[in-house]
C-alpha cells in the first residue's frame, strides 16, 4: 500500500529512560532517608556527650562510599540521581562525624581515619579526572568511559567493606537465635531500596551502579530469611539480648 511509506513510525512499548529517572528518584528518596537514620543514635551520644562503644567505621566507610560515588557520576554522563544521592550523603555524614569527633574521647585517632578517608576520595578524584585518558586502558565493556570504569571498580571494592556488615548481623541472630540484633523496617527498607537501585541500574545497563545493588537485594532478603525463620522460633520467653553497638544502622546501608 503506497500510505503505508508514509506511516510514523510505532512508539516505543515503554519509555526506558522515563522509568529509570522515576525509579531513580524513589531510590533516591529512600537513600536519603537511609543516610538519616543514624539520628536517634547521635541523640543518644549528644545526650550522654560520648561515643560510648559505638564504632567509628559506619560513618568513615559510609562517607567514602559516598564521595566515590559521587566522582563516578561525576565522569559518568546523565547521572543527576546518582550525584544527588551522594552528594546529599556526604552532607548527612559529615555532620555525623563533625558530632562523633566532637564527643569522641580520642579526637586525634578520629581526626586521623577521616583524613586518610579525605585524602583517598581526593587521590581517586584526582586520578580519574586528571590522569586517566579515554586510551588509558581497553575498557571491559564495549563503548564504556575508561574513566567510568576505574571509578566503577574502586565504588564496589569500597561496597565490599560495607557487605560485610548485614553478614555480621546474621551471625549474631544464628548464634543468639534472637532477631534483636535485626531490626525488621531497617532491613526492609534497605531490600528495599537496593532493589530500587538495581531496577534503575538494569534500566540503564550500568553494571557498576548495578552490582553491588544487585549483592545489596540478594543479602537484604537473605537477612528477610534469617529474621522470618528465628522470629518464628522464637518462644514466647523474652530474649534478653543486648545489640550490638557497632551494629549501626548505616551498616546495612549500600547506596549508589
Amino acid at each position: 500500500w503506497p500510505c503505508r511509506d508514509r506511516m510514523p513510525p510505532s512508539p516505543p512499548v515503554f519509555d526506558t529512560a522515563g522509568l529509570a529517572n522515576l525509579v531513580g528518584w524513589a531510590g533516591t528518596i529512600g537513600s536519603l532517608l537511609l543516610f538519616s537514620s543514624p539520628a536517634s543514635t547521635f541523640a543518644k551520644i549528644a545526650k550522654e556527650k560520648s561515643t560510648g562503644n559505638y564504632a567509628l567505621l559506619p560513618y568513615t566507610s559510609g562517607m567514602l562510599n559516598a564521595a566515590s560515588w559521587v566522582t563516578y557520576a561525576l565522569v559518568t554522563p546523565d547521572r543527576v540521581q546518582t550525584i544527588v544521592t551522594n552528594g546529599s550523603g556526604m552532607a548527612i555524614m559529615v555532620v555525623w562525624l563533625v558530632l562523633y569527633t566532637r564527643y569522641s574521647p580520642n579526637r586525634g585517632a578520629v581526626l586521623a581515619q577521616i583524613s586518610t578517608i579525605a585524602l583517598m576520595w581526593l587521590a581517586l578524584t584526582i586520578m580519574a579526572t586528571q590522569f586517566i585518558k579515554e586510551d588509558s586502558f581497553t575498557p571491559l565493556r564495549e563503548g564504556e568511559s575508561c574513566k567510568t570504569e576505574f571509578v566503577g571498580i574502586f565504588c564496589i571494592a569500597v561496597n565490599i567493606v560495607l557487605y560485610g556488615s548485614p553478614l555480621s548481623a546474621v551471625k549474631q541472630v544464628m548464634e543468639t537465635r534472637s532477631v534483636e540484633s535485626m531490626p525488621l523496617p531497617l532491613s526492609l527498607a534497605t531490600t528495599g531500596c537496593s532493589l530500587l537501585w538495581s531496577i534503575y541500574a538494569t534500566l540503564l545497563n550500568d553494571a557498576w551502579v548495578g552490582l553491588p545493588n544487585y549483592t545489596g537485594t540478594l543479602l537484604g532478603l537473605l537477612q528477610l530469611s534469617i529474621y522470618a525463620k528465628y522470629s518464628r522460633s522464637q518462644t514466647g520467653e523474652a530474649r534478653s539480648v543486648a545489640r550490638s553497638p557497632d551494629l549501626e544502622p548505616l551498616l546495612y546501608v549500600k547506596l549508589v
